[in-house]
């Protein structure tokens, strides 16, 4: 299922599950609309309560529910299916605010509050050697040579107030030069964990989305050559996700998807998860030494392509104006843009 944390045209934060049926889209209300099924097709008393506890309008309270709510939002998915027929069904639904139209929402980050952000660095080989690590003199050279070197999944934290969502503005900082893409598979953890193993770690994923790891390069780098990492992948905005999170029982094998990304429509980066050099049972094995807890996020890399690498490299880094679209097989497709940082 594909699930979405949108604001709607009045203002409130809801969750939603997409309908494709007979060549609709549609985004569910998943409260209200499991609300409405308990109400009609089972005369529950106390319907309203129930669904604010099993079919939250909260994405967070939605994972941490498991598979009771997972199951609770695949009946309403299912009720709708059932209910929308024809152009005045879908009318009914939209008035009643039991659907949204996909052009009438602001999409939040599917995960609005994720307690923390793994995100991992230099995972694919191809993107690694883009540095050319052994030719290169400078602070990008220094990071490359030390991450070639890495033993176990080298990471950062990137912060939940830099996420925003599908079609949202990415603020150009004013302290940057280098604001380059990065096209992501992110993780979406389901319950709390800790030491994982090559046996369960799958017990531990709710699903998958999109991921644009924003990076500011000279300040990446300048920080890296020190042995730190925070403003050059912390600016407002610098993390954006989705539009859905997707289950894992719907995306199946998380290691054999197609990851692209085209700016201005074009292709700059096309690659498959197969290629990572730690695979995501490495990752999250690794960092669950450190408890994990529902709605906990990782990245996991980004293949090659960007823009940094390229000599030089201001033709393909982004401008103000730019629209990135990132594409992960089975998980739609996440698009923002540039703008000027205003404040």
């Amino acid at each position: 299922m594909k699930l979405s944390s949108i604001q709607t045209s009045s203002g409130e934060t809801r969750t939603t599950v997409l309908l494709q049926s007979d060549g609709r889209e549609l985004l569910i209300d998943i409260n209200r609309a499991y609300t409405r099924l308990l109400r009609e097709r089972r005369d529950h008393g106390r319907a309203q309560a129930l669904a604010d506890a099993l079919a939250s309008r909260d994405m967070l309270e939605l994972i941490e529910g498991g598979d009771d709510s997972l199951r609770a939002i695949r009946e309403a998915l299912d009720y709708a299916m059932e209910e929308i027929r024809t152009d005045a069904d879908q009318a009914v639904w939209i008035k009643a605010q039991l659907a949204y139209d996909l052009a009438d929402v602001r999409w939040l980050p599917p995960v609005p509050r994720p307690g923390k952000i793994i995100s991992v660095g230099a995972n694919y080989r191809v993107h690694l050697e883009e540095f050319k690590p052994e030719e290169d003199t400078s602070a990008k050279g220094s990071v490359g040579r030390g991450l070639a070197s890495a033993k176990t999944p080298p990471a950062f934290g990137k912060m939940p107030s830099g996420l925003t969502g599908h079609e949202s503005s990415i603020a150009y900082p004013r302290w940057t030069n280098q604001l380059d893409y990065e096209a992501e598979l992110g993780i979406v953890i389901g319950k709390r964990s800790k030491n994982l193993t090559k046996d369960n770690w799958n017990d531990a994923v709710f699903g998958y989305m999109n991921v644009n790891d924003v990076s500011m390069r000279e300040t990446q780098f300048e920080e890296m050559a020190r042995g730190t990492l925070m403003l050059g992948k912390n600016a407002d905005g610098a993390c954006p996700s989705g539009p859905y999170v997707v289950t894992k029982d719907e995306v199946g094998n998380p290691q054999d998807l197609r990851i692209q990304c085209w700016v201005n429509g074009e292709k700059r980066q096309d690659d498959s998860t197969i290629k990572m050099i730690f695979d995501i049972p490495a990752i999250l094995m690794h960092y669950s030494q450190m408890t994990l807890f529902p709605g906990d996020v990782f990245t996991t890399g980004s293949p090659g392509g960007v823009g940094i690498v390229h000599r030089p490299p201001e033709p393909y880094l982004l401008k103000v104006g730019d629209t990135i679209e990132i594409e992960i097989e089975g998980l739609g497709r996440l698009r923002n843009t540039v703008v000027a940082d205003t404040v």
